[in-house]
């Protein structure tokens, strides 16, 4: 892989020997370069502007993510990489007000190496990433989508074709675009295509916004597949055994692998 096509990161830690274990994991990764790593702080503002790594892993207070992530305390204006927060405070609390904060992805230092990369990759490409323990709350609890006033879930799905129902019922099962591509026996770029336009009618900025969607629209329940929209009124029903979507056992929304790199488009 050249280096025009390496993915550079940052590490922000007061804590000298977690940056070098992290680092050292993420070196092992072909596709990933630790720029630059130092304590909370100013030199931490000062390395972003200098190096300007297309992802930050940090921990630290939602003060210090919102002088990364805002504008107006932007350390470089026009300038604002995507934040994976790497904590071992497993709180509700610190999970929603990193992310009100402006962080894009939430990981306990617990994590695998394998999470630690996908994580990298999912939020350096655009997408969110979420720790598998933390996925429920988030659904939960954390209202990330816009306000009803906007647009109902019900009119916005019914703008969607059968086909982008299909992948958007895979998206919300955690699905890959792989393994969807494969149960509806088109190709991936195919499915990428189509998870792009169904963004785009849903007006929504994210895989994961799109899934929780589908799971708070009834569009797939926590024990069931899916259901397209506009069928009869009453308890959705699952899909029928010519469904590409119903072979093999469903996954929930919340479960382990809801809102991990597969979000990534």
């Amino acid at each position: 892989m050249d280096e025009c096509s390496t993915l550079e990161v940052m590490l922000v830690d007061n804590e000298d020997l977690v940056r070098r274990g992290f680092r050292h994991a993420l070196g092992e990764a072909s596709d990933i370069t630790v720029v630059a790593d130092t304590r909370v702080g100013e030199e931490a503002l000062r390395l972003l502007e200098l190096r300007r790594p297309q992802v930050v892993l940090i921990d630290a207070e939602c003060e210090f993510i919102r002088k990364i992530t805002k504008p107006s305390g932007a350390a470089a204006p026009g300038f604002v990489p995507g934040i994976v927060v790497l904590t071992s405070i497993s709180l509700d609390s610190h999970l929603f007000g990193t992310l009100k904060a402006g962080a894009s992805g939430f990981l306990l230092k617990s994590a695998s190496q394998e999470e630690l990369t996908s994580a990298v990759r999912a939020v350096a490409g655009g997408a969110a990433y979420i720790c598998p323990t933390m996925t429920r709350r988030l659904i939960d609890r954390f209202e990330i989508l816009p306000p009803p006033q906007e647009r109902s879930h019900a009119v916005a799905l019914a703008t969607l074709s059968g086909r982008e129902t299909q992948v958007l019922s895979g998206i919300a099962m955690g699905r890959s675009n792989q393994e969807i591509a494969a149960e509806l026996h088109v190709t991936p770029a195919t499915v990428k295509s189509h998870v792009s336009r169904i963004l785009a009618k849903l007006e929504l900025p994210n895989r994961m916004h799109a899934a929780l969607m589908a799971q708070r629209s009834g569009l797939v329940h926590p024990t069931q597949p899916a259901q397209a929209p506009g069928t009869s009124a009453g308890p959705p029903v699952p899909p029928g055994p010519s469904s590409p979507l119903s072979s093999g056992p469903s996954r929930a929304p919340g479960q382990a692998d809801l809102v991990k790199a597969r979000t990534t488009l």
